[in-house]
Parts: C-alpha cells; sequence; structure tokens
C-alpha cells in the first residue's frame, strides 16, 4: 500500500491499473481510460490536479460568503440542510488534458446544493457581477455570476459518499459542461465583487495568433466535443479479421449524437454505437471493424454532437497556449 499526499491509500496494482501518479507535490493523477467499464469512475480511480499543496484538515471547516451581498455569511455542513440537495453526472476534465487514454478526466456522480441557492442566502447586490471563489489551498478563480448561478454547484459528494481529502473535502465547485480550472477544491471563501480577479499571466486562457501578428487573449471554452480509443492500445498486436475497438466520447455544450470509427486512417467511416447518457456526461462506444491484411493499420474515431459540430482533425495552428486538445485521437496497430 502507499499513501498519497491526498490522503488516499491506494495498492501499487492499483496504481499501475487504473490511474498513474504524474506528481506528488503539486499532486497529479492520471485516470487510466483503458481500464473504464461502467458508466461513473470509481473514486479512488478518479482524476487528481492540484495547483498547490493539498492543505491541512480543519476541525471545523466554514464558507465564508461576503462582499456585494446585503447579509454576509459564514456556512457550515449544518447551514446548508435546508437548501435543495441536487445531483447530476458530469465529467470533469482538465483544460491541459491531452489526446491519449491515460488522462485528466473523469466521470462523476456528483450531489450537493446548488451555487444559485447558496448564493442567495447572502442577498446579492446587482453590483456584485462576479464571484471571486478561494480555496483554502491559496488557488483562487472568478466567474461570472450568472454563470454561477446557471451552471454551479457547491458539492459534498462523489459516487454517493462524502467528498475526500484529495477531492477538496468537505466541498468543492463544480461547473458541469465546463473544465476543471474553476472547480476549486477546499473552498472556503466566496466574494463577490464588481470585477474579475486580475488574470496572472497566460495560464488558463486561450492564446491566438492573428494576421497582424498579435496575441488575443480570451477565457477557455466550455468542454469542447472529444473522442477517445481505450481499445486497442497503441502499438498493439492483433490478429486479422474482426476487431473489435471501444471508446469513450463526451462535450460539455450538447449531448454526443454520433461516434464514427476508420480503420484505414480516416479514409472511409462506419459509426460506433453507444447508450444514452446525461447531458454532462461521457458515452461509452464501440464498433466491429475488419482487418483483412497483415502489417500497420490506422484506427481513427471522431465523435459529433447534437447541434451539428464535429470533432476536429487536427489542432487549430493559430494556436499557442497548450488547452483544449480534442483533435482525432489516432492508434497504431500491427495486424498479424
Amino acid at each position: 500500500m502507499v499513501l498519497l499526499g491526498s490522503g488516499l491509500m491506494v495498492s501499487f496494482r492499483d496504481l499501475r491499473g487504473e490511474h498513474h501518479v504524474i506528481s506528488i507535490d503539486p499532486q497529479i493523477v492520471e485516470s487510466d481510460l483503458t481500464s473504464v467499464t461502467g458508466r461513473y469512475t470509481p473514486v479512488e480511480d478518479f482524476y487528481v490536479r492540484d495547483h498547490l499543496g493539498v492543505p491541512l484538515p480543519v476541525e471545523m471547516p466554514s464558507l465564508a460568503i461576503e462582499g456585494e451581498v446585503e447579509k454576509p455569511q459564514t456556512l457550515t455542513l449544518n447551514s446548508l440542510t435546508a437548501l435543495p440537495r441536487i445531483r447530476i453526472g458530469a465529467v470533469l476534465e482538465c483544460a491541459g488534458n491531452p489526446v491519449q487514454p491515460n488522462g485528466l478526466i473523469s466521470n462523476g456522480l456528483w450531489e450537493g446544493r446548488s451555487l444559485s441557492s447558496v448564493l442567495s442566502l447572502t442577498r446579492p447586490k446587482s453590483s456584485g457581477t462576479f464571484v471571486h471563489l478561494f480555496g483554502r489551498d491559496g488557488y483562487s478563480r472568478s466567474v461570472p455570476i450568472e454563470r454561477a448561478r446557471r451552471d454551479g454547484i457547491l458539492a459534498t459528494h462523489l459516487n454517493g459518499e462524502p467528498l475526500r481529502r484529495g477531492h477538496g473535502a468537505p466541498w468543492r465547485a463544480v461547473f458541469p459542461g465546463s473544465y476543471g480550472v474553476d472547480s476549486i477544491k477546499w473552498l472556503e471563501r466566496i466574494v463577490l465583487a464588481t470585477a474579475p480577479l486580475p488574470p496572472r499571466d497566460d495560464t488558463y486562457l486561450e492564446v491566438r495568433r492573428d494576421e497582424a501578428d498579435s496575441l488575443n487573449r480570451k477565457n477557455l471554452p466550455r468542454i469542447q466535443l472529444k473522442s477517445i480509443i481505450t481499445h486497442p492500445r497503441s502499438r498493439s498486436v492483433v490478429p486479422s479479421g474482426p476487431l473489435q475497438v471501444q471508446g469513450l466520447a463526451w462535450s460539455g455544450e450538447a449531448r454526443i449524437s454520433r461516434v464514427e470509427i476508420s480503420a484505414d486512417g480516416g479514409e472511409h467511416w462506419r459509426d460506433a454505437i453507444f447508450s444514452a447518457a446525461g447531458r454532462y456526461e461521457w458515452v461509452l462506444w464501440q464498433a466491429t471493424v475488419r482487418l483483412p491484411r497483415a502489417g500497420a493499420v490506422d484506427l481513427v474515431c471522431r465523435a459529433t454532437d447534437a447541434q451539428g459540430r464535429v470533432q476536429p482533425e487536427q489542432r487549430d495552428p493559430s494556436r499557442l497556449d497548450g488547452y483544449v486538445n480534442n483533435w482525432y485521437h489516432r492508434v497504431q496497430v500491427v495486424v498479424e
């Protein structure tokens, strides 16, 4: 057994099979997506992306809400019992998640209270147009109050159990359909303000070079349409004949409507099958392709959402940042 910095106790077998520790301080743990068999990622395999060190636990955690409000609040877990409880399945993906089967992404069942109901306790003033979120680890983000009211969750449970220390206990912010950058863990203070927090640098910004050779910066979009192949693994040796290909697909903007697989590098496509899932959840897809010849074969997948958007074949060459990686996933196998 090994104890991670988050306080999670896991076996060496699990570290090799279901997730991969990339860094201890700050803690970064990738989920092994090739091991996905069910709808939700087990809590012990759920990805972790910390920005700073994991804070020490406190005996009586509280959440202060202040700023442009008429009635500042200091909340405890008991303070939330009168608020309606909500539950939603949603993918949580790091904005820098690569296109590969080991990823900074997981699918979970989140439970807690809507940020809208939590903020309503303070009677926000009309001047409070932004919500600043501060974690006990020192990490902070801000979002427009309309977004916080529409999508935000103060999550206290993941997959039916109270949040563990490594996932932000006793509560964290979660924004279904958005990258994890704003889902502050160990939330201890919310400030309603008249303006957003100033950017520190280009971290978590979309940066493009325009025709005039100038740099344009803007906030990251919602989780973009993406699919990956989880089976077979790249560089696998497979027999000729029928081959079952499996994978995942997700989007933060609309439900997945189609997944296609190609066994010739993208020249010809066939539809995969998958079951319906929640709006913000991933789908598990599968397709059978025929491999008639010996040699290397390039498997490629792509997804389409309900609004007609199609996963891009390659990354936009004007992008200079390292975020929102969602181009075609390619896996090369060798046919015996």
